[in-house]
């Protein structure tokens, strides 16, 4: 399918996956629609670079806690941009700023919780909740979501983030099934990108055990992510899908 004049809202587009998969986006003829919280400055530099493909830009804050917030950047969205074909649910945090020892139950309070749910699943579904009038009208709404390896097997479900992402892949199917036919919703489920605020920064015995434990011996290139979620994009057969790219850590 082709996306030339295609429409997208990418949330977290400020960030390292959401700012590739924002270009990735306008090099297909895609006008995009940048999604940051507190990124103003990164979103800015994102738009140029999208623009430089040739393509509309724009920016918009979005509070994923807050569900006017979404709906007020969702329609601001779809009016600047003339309609929404696309929205990419990548906006997440992993530990939002708290230090949380694995298995401390006590320090991983009830508010933290309801921090990591609001943000990284309750903020898509309301995100695509908004969109759905739009996605249905466009007649090949396509959703992707961003989730995590962490969601597929047993590795790293210590993680106190782990429930929030794991509970994308449930989310994801639901969605599709409630908005089929006239919208598609997948997910594509990365693992260790280093090349993110997320993911860079660790020991390197962290990187360590992610290669070792993947069957092709590597971290996961955001580009390989980055560019799975462009051909969700282009899919009219796929829907209620996660796809895991993470080396070979999770086999589905």
């Amino acid at each position: 399918m082709e996306l030339t004049h295609a429409k997208a809202l990418v949330t977290g587009g400020s960030g390292g996956l959401g700012s590739r998969i924002c270009c990735l986006l306008g090099k297909e003829g895609v006008d995009v629609a940048i999604g940051y919280l507190s990124g103003e400055e990164r979103a800015n530099k994102v738009k140029v670079a999208v623009e430089a493909e040739g393509v509309k830009a724009c920016t918009v804050s979005i509070d994923h806690g807050n569900a006017d917030s979404i709906e007020s950047a969702v329609d601001r969205v779809a009016g600047e941009m003339g309609g929404l074909d696309i929205v990419v649910n990548n906006a997440a945090i992993a530990m939002g700023g708290h230090t949380i020892p694995l298995g401390d139950l006590e320090a991983f309070t009830s508010e933290i919780w309801d921090q990591m749910m609001s943000i990284n699943v309750r903020g898509p579904y309301l995100v695509t909740r908004a969109a759905a009038p739009h996605l249905r009208a466009s007649k090949w709404g396509q959703v992707v979501n961003i989730g995590s390896t962490l969601g597929h097997g047993d590795w790293y479900a210590d993680r106190p983030f782990a429930p929030s992402k794991a509970a994308v892949v449930p989310l994801t199917r639901f969605l599709a099934a409630a908005l089929a036919p006239d919208v598609r919703v997948n997910c594509v489920s990365p693992g260790l990108m280093a090349e993110t605020g997320l993911g860079s920064g660790g020991p390197e015995h962290l990187y360590d055990n992610w290669r070792d434990r993947s069957a092709l011996g590597v971290t996961t290139s955001i580009d390989d992510v980055a560019g799975q979620v462009v051909y969700l994009c282009k899919t009219s057969a796929i829907t209620g899908q996660s796809i895991v790219v993470d080396g070979g850590i999770n086999f589905q």
